[in-house]
């Protein structure tokens, strides 16, 4: 069965045209993929007071050109606007100033953040290497200046230095950033330079340069804030767990996302793994607003 109705949507792909699929409205052709298996749906949005806010709404709004990604026969994806605003209602609630998002993709979490007034930046790979990476027009040239294109394992405490007026940063974050280098997916990995690369290289990655890493630029930053594979999954609670002996200076907790939120903190609508926000923080008062949505395990 499974196989016809990939083979059924395939087909449809191929033989319906553009202009067609265009004017089919949204949740006609979202019910047509969920029945043929074309690609996941719903995408773990979720149903929730916070996200019928006119705050959210409005937002949302000012946030499409991060949905030009998409093709435009597909509905947009509506989880990470959500993840998103939770994330920069979290940091803004906790009085943080500045962050610094590694991995930052095509910017939408930066969007929200600004709008939150905060002042961000971050890096993540060069477009050869994540061309799915591209930023659309909407950030000023002051954020434009900090958002760097370079490997999080090669960063050094210079180049971020250059780029920003006033260290350290409040909050280095990341969110589903370093999952591809856990084993906790059946197959496949969401980012490509690291999806031909060997067992051993990644784990090396996972338990030696990345804790040296944050150990190198642990006066970069007061805080950091890691939403990646729950404990359970692929070892990610003794790879964290590890990185606290790495990490002294810091105060090391972990907390569960509570329902809905659990949901909408999972890495995949296929497989049941969640996200766990792994904290390291010098300012425990970064960690109150979080207990609106999570519970510390």
């Amino acid at each position: 069965m499974k196989s016809f109705r990939a083979a059924a949507g395939a087909c449809l792909r191929l033989c319906v045209p553009a202009a067609l699929r265009a004017r089919i409205p949204v949740r006609a052709k979202a019910r047509a993929r969920a029945i043929l298996r074309i690609e996941p749906w719903p995408d773990l949005a979720v149903r929730h007071p916070l996200f019928r806010t006119g705050d959210y709404r409005a937002l949302r709004e000012r946030a499409r050109p991060f949905d030009q990604f998409r093709k435009p026969y597909k509905p947009p994806i509506e989880r990470g606007h959500q993840t998103s605003y939770l994330v920069s209602r979290w940091f803004a609630a906790a009085g943080v100033k500045t962050a610094f998002h590694a991995g930052y993709s095509n910017g939408r979490y930066l969007f929200y953040l600004g709008q939150a007034g905060i002042e961000c930046g971050g890096t993540d790979l060069a477009l050869d290497e994540a061309p799915e990476n591209q930023i659309p027009a909407v950030f000023e040239a002051r954020v434009l200046r900090r958002l760097l294109r370079a490997d999080f394992f090669e960063m050094t405490p210079g180049q971020i230095a250059a780029v920003w007026d006033r260290l350290p940063i409040d909050v280095l974050f990341t969110e589903a950033t370093f999952e591809t280098l856990f084993p906790w997916r059946k197959e496949g990995f969401s980012v490509a330079k690291y999806r031909a690369a060997e067992a051993s290289l990644r784990r090396a990655l996972l338990y030696e340069r990345l804790p040296a890493k944050l150990a190198e630029l642990g006066e970069t930053f007061s805080n950091m804030i890691f939403i990646e594979p729950e404990p359970a999954a692929g070892g990610a609670g003794e790879v964290f767990g590890g990185y606290a002996r790495a990490l002294p200076a810091f105060e090391y907790s972990v907390w569960a996302f509570r329902p809905p939120f659990d949901r909408l903190f999972r890495l995949s609508p296929s497989e049941p793994t969640k996200q766990a926000v792994y904290a390291f923080v010098r300012d425990p008062a970064v960690l109150g607003p979080l207990r609106d949505w999570a519970d510390r395990i």
